[in-house]
């Protein structure tokens, strides 16, 4: 039997599965990507054609906004899959709504997104009018009923199906909708699910070209738009022969030529909503075997269940299975066939088994199996059977790293619901607190693994980069994001890459002017990941590991070092404030810890609390503490320890309107927002002062006051990413409670950008 290969290997796997314990689910970003520029390029000779993912195949936002830079739409069925669509950023024609027995929230949600509306009967023509109103453009779904077959069979029987008007009901609705203000129109379709031939989608447009013709025809309706829907299959087993999408695509381009163009209807519009062939091939799960049952079959136990995959119980459906292996082990994704089995699940149903008496090569217990074709209908439709809950879904990057996009359901998940109840908000408060508990001792053991890869981490980077010389203009980089509130990694690649050409000593990520206090761990992980990766060493990287909670920012500093960062910036206890002492135990415990150079961080305005001079004097002696970013803004406070200042203990401005005052009391440079956007300028300033040219540091202190009076008119970051954005480099979008400035501050900074040169 012909093989299929999974798109990890086993020691990707192994990689992932140390952070993401099994099940999971896992996708494929690079084959999601390539599939979907396949499938525009099949159908790239219609002018108006677009792909409408349909959501409830795979409802995670990570991969609706991978197939939105790929120019898909979406495929709505609920409200909810509405609210989903609009949080990733579409809107309008980008939307296709359908749907049956329709609630009245669903279609106004709809109507106000601006979708295209696929009426699903001839009574939703009132039904729409009377909650929400008629759009200009509007579609209908046809049902031809009978059979619908093909050469090589019948595919499916649409007249038993609950989809759809009849011609004669389409052509009324038509009618009706024209009288109430419709002027475009569109057809839609789903006669067959999951067909694995490339003559469905031609034989299906065949008819749908017709139809438009008779519609027009009778009703005088302009047709925007053929919705071919979805129904264009993988092959879930080994010996089936993928679909053809560009044969697909030329069969339909040859349906259109012949029916469509003579009737003066060459501007048509199509539209396809594959969700299964768009994602389900670039999906699986992976699970682990845990239990061995030999009575009258060979049973593998698998600690995933029906739960994470529902298709092979409910539908009998084959999802092929290839055992990878375990840590220390053999690879044995090419082993031969020698046992037969029957691989299950721990749910209390004799149907939960993902195979039945398949032929696998030996399963010993703590094996990796993937479970392949997962990704359309996998995760989505999960369930809560016996108390299980969800596995998570974790992206498997182009470059091989893996990014967790949705955690695994907690108890507390699972008892959300019942906090109508007093019993149940009891439940539900002792599972968040055992849930607290766990993610504790989680992060105590990351901790510990992270000290036990140190030697490890060393021996991969050889060294990191020595930082107790630094100085010069360190960037308070900021951390670009969407407009749908996610990293932009593509700019923040860019930023670092203007900041190399730029004259940058060294680059601090997750700063203030860096949002983490608005960013979850994984965010903030995958910042310094991607930053260390871009930067390559060039210049140092610093990232900012501060918290108001000591065990956090331990925690945090920690995982930095294991990602390559060369320094720390650590932050006073905001908040919390803490008395002398305790300040003094939260840097030393960090300090302590770590093998990489730590920066001290005062800024009192914004913590609430300082560093005394008589805890940086103690501080100062730490052979892991390096220096002070002094943002004080008191001149006075850093002339009473710039005695203690020295080539192991280094002050840095905090400051970017007092960086060369600091620097004539012994500063090494400075840590600057003024720097994301004259990165040249800021270097130059501070190398002249460094090789005692003063007088040129001045004039270049003095000349960029008006910008930097503008950089910080409104709270940091918001005018530095406004001006960024002024200058093309990000979009100005920011995690709340951060907000756009305002017109007048904005006009201003305009004014700025342009005194200074970076504007026409």
């Amino acid at each position: 039997m012909p093989e299929k290969k999974p798109f990890i290997t086993l020691e990707q796997a192994q990689e992932i599965i140390a952070d993401v314990p099994t099940p999971f689910h896992l996708y494929d970003e690079k084959g999601i990507r390539a599939n979907a520029r396949l499938v525009n390029k099949a159908f790239a000779w219609n002018k108006g054609f677009k792909e409408y993912f349909a959501v409830k195949a795979t409802p995670n936002p990570y991969l609706l906004r991978i197939l939105k830079e790929e120019g898909c739409g979406v495929d709505c069925s609920s409200y909810t899959e509405l609210l989903l669509s609009e949080a990733c950023g579409f809107s309008g024609s980008d939307i296709m709504f359908s749907s049956n027995e329709t609630p009245v929230q669903d279609m106004k949600k709809a109507y106000d997104l601006g979708a295209y509306i696929n009426l699903d009967d001839l009574t939703h023509v009132d039904f729409l009018k009377n909650v929400a109103g008629i759009p200009e453009t509007i579609c209908c779904r046809f049902n031809p009923g009978g059979t619908f077959d093909l050469g090589n069979g019948i595919m499916d029987n649409p007249g038993d199906s609950k989809y759809g008007m009849s011609e004669e009901q389409m052509t009324e609705a038509y009618t009706r909708l024209m009288a109430l203000g419709a002027k475009n129109f569109g057809i839609h379709a789903f006669l067959a699910s999951n067909t694995v031939t490339d003559d469905y989608y031609p034989e299906l447009a065949g008819i749908l070209f017709n139809l438009a013709v008779r519609l027009h025809q009778k009703t005088g309706a302009h047709i925007k738009f053929i919705n071919l829907s979805g129904g264009v299959g993988i092959p879930y087993l080994p010996e089936q022969q993928a679909n053809d999408i560009h044969a697909i695509g030329e069969g339909v381009h040859a349906a259109y030529d012949e029916i469509l163009v003579p009737a003066g209807m060459g501007d048509v519009a199509i539209c396809t909503e594959m969700g299964r062939f768009m994602m389900g091939p670039y999906g699986c799960l992976v699970t682990k075997a845990i239990h061995e049952k030999q009575i009258y079959k060979d049973y593998i136990g698998v600690d995933a269940s029906a739960v994470d995959l529902i298709r092979p119980a409910m539908y009998g459906a084959y999802h092929h299975i290839t055992v990878m292996g375990q840590p220390g082990g053999s690879d044995k994704t090419a082993a031969p066939v020698t046992n037969t089995y029957d691989i299950t699940g721990n749910l209390c149903e004799n149907n939960d088994k993902f195979a039945i008496d398949r032929e696998l090569p030996r399963v010993d217990m703590g094996d990796v199996l993937v479970i392949h074709d997962t990704g359309a209908h996998g995760y989505s439709m999960g369930y809560n059977y016996n108390g299980r809950l969800r596995s998570a879904e974790v992206l498997l990057r182009p470059d091989g790293s893996a990014d967790l996009i949705r955690r695994a359901e907690r108890p507390g998940d699972y008892f959300a619901t019942l906090d109508v109840l007093p019993s149940g908000r009891e439940l539900l408060a002792k599972s968040r607190a055992e849930s607290a508990r766990r993610r504790a001792q989680d992060e105590r053991l990351a901790v510990a693994v992270q000290w036990n890869k140190r030697i490890q981490i060393a021996e991969a980077k050889e060294k990191n980069m020595d930082i107790r010389n630094l100085e010069g203009s360190i960037v308070a980089l900021v951390t670009p994001f969407k407009k749908d509130g996610s990293v932009d990694f593509d700019a923040l690649e860019r930023l670092i890459d203007f900041h190399l050409q730029n004259g940058t000593d060294a680059i601090l990520t997750l700063g203030t002017t860096g949002e983490s206090a608005t960013m979850t761990d994984d965010e903030d992980n995958s910042v310094v990941a991607a930053v260390v990766k871009q930067v390559a060493g060039r210049v140092p990287v610093i990232a900012g590991s501060g918290s108001n909670s000591t065990q956090t920012m331990l925690t945090k500093s920690l995982t930095y070092q294991g990602l390559g960062a060369d320094g720390l910036l650590l932050i006073t206890p905001y908040y919390n404030k803490s008395n002398e002492e305790g300040i003094y135990q939260h840097f030393k415990t960090v300090a302590d810890a770590v093998d990489i150079p730590c920066i001290l961080y005062n800024i009192p305005g914004r913590c609430g609390c300082g560093i005394s001079e008589r805890n940086v004097e103690r501080l100062a002696a730490h052979p892991n503490i390096m220096g002070i970013k002094e943002a004080s803004g008191n001149v006075a406070y850093a002339a009473k320890i710039a005695h203690l200042l020295s080539d192991d203990f280094r002050m840095y401005s905090g400051e970017d309107t007092l960086t060369v005052p600091l620097m004539s009391l012994g500063a090494s440079g400075t840590i600057s927002v003024w720097a994301d956007v004259q990165p040249q300028l800021v270097h130059d300033m501070c190398r002249a002062y460094l090789d005692g040219d003063v007088e040129r540091a001045r004039d270049i202190q003095i000349a960029g006051q008006p910008l930097i009076n503008a950089l910080f008119s409104e709270v940091n970051p918001i005018p530095v990413k406004e001006a960024l954005a002024q200058m093309g480099m990000i979009e100005a979008n920011y995690r709340m409670p951060l907000c756009p400035m305002a017109d007048n501050t904005r006009a201003a900074l305009t004014d700025a950008l342009k005194g200074a040169g970076l504007l026409d």
